[in-house]
């Protein structure tokens, strides 16, 4: 009874500070409160979008601001998936991203998409996420007993914990640093990636960087596929911040179709071709 009386003091609060917001849970759910934990979870997607408009507004240019909008959107149904909260985009002003730069580079190139990305969330749960993934998007990502949607080559994994850092950069990255539900300590960023089909630069050795870091890569993948896009780099490969085995060996990614998998795998840093490229992110 207690629970269900705050999720309904919730709902009238709700109803008063947003009408609009209101409408949308009661042509959803019904005008009776749903579980707690539910009710928590649509509160926090729909508050989160609000304030992602109001936090984007000063930007002044309504196609960008909707770019900003629809990433964290997308951003936030992909963390649900590993139950984390992405945090508000005045977090990220507050830790030092500079969202009107952000925006001015978005307008003047639309193949960029911002990307909210966690640092430490290891590589169980992001197999986890992608498993998920799978289940509602079979016919991008392996799914049924068995199938394993992203897979990490042997050095990947030994190495994980590298990729798994925020790359250094003669700037620091800013950062957001969150204590999520299950007690792990991560740290958020948010810089836009090139997301064409293919790396935005190509036939380039490891040393040509920057480089997009594995969580973007994987966050970029996660927030398309869950949106009904197609994954990138389904021909590509692009190289991975971070080098692993002593500095021998970088990381790169593809899109696997024919598997409908996402591999991480490794090779020396002089490695190129016309298939592997980078993916430099702005900030």
């Amino acid at each position: 009874m207690e629970r269900q009386s705050h999720a309904t003091e919730q709902l009238r609060l709700i109803r008063a500070l947003y009408p609009a917001l209101a409408e949308r849970y009661d042509a959803g759910s019904g005008s009776m409160p749903t579980p707690r934990a539910e009710f928590d979870a649509w509160l926090d997607r729909e508050a989160g979008a609000l304030h992602a408009g109001a936090a984007f507004g000063a930007i002044g240019d309504a196609a960008v601001t909707e770019r900003f909008e629809a990433a964290f959107r997308a951003a936030h149904r992909v963390a649900a998936l590993f139950g984390a909260s992405v945090p508000e985009p005045e977090a990220f002003a507050a830790a030092g991203v500079d969202l009107l730069h952000l925006g001015t580079l978005l307008a003047a190139q639309p193949e960029l998409t911002p990307v909210p990305t966690p640092y430490g969330l290891g590589a169980a749960r992001w197999r986890s996420a992608f498993a998920a993934a799978a289940l509602a998007h079979p016919a991008v990502l392996a799914d049924g007993p068995g199938a394993t949607p992203l897979v990490f080559g042997a050095e990947a994994e030994r190495g994980f914990s590298e990729l798994d850092s925020i790359p250094e950069s003669a700037i620091a990255i800013p950062s957001v640093v969150q204590r999520d539900r299950t007690g792990a300590t991560l740290r958020w960023t948010l810089r836009l990636v090139p997301a064409g089909s293919t790396p935005s630069v190509l036939g380039l050795g490891f040393a040509h960087g920057p480089h997009v870091s594995l969580p973007e890569m994987l966050m970029l993948q996660l927030m398309r596929i869950t949106g009904g896009d197609e994954p990138v780099d389904t021909g590509t490969f692009t190289w991975l911040a971070g080098t692993v085995e002593g500095g021998r060996l970088a990381a790169r990614h593809v899109y696997d179709a024919g598997e409908q998998v996402i591999r991480i795998t490794c090779r020396e840093i002089g490695n190129q071709g016309p298939h592997l490229g980078a993916r430099p992110p702005l900030a």
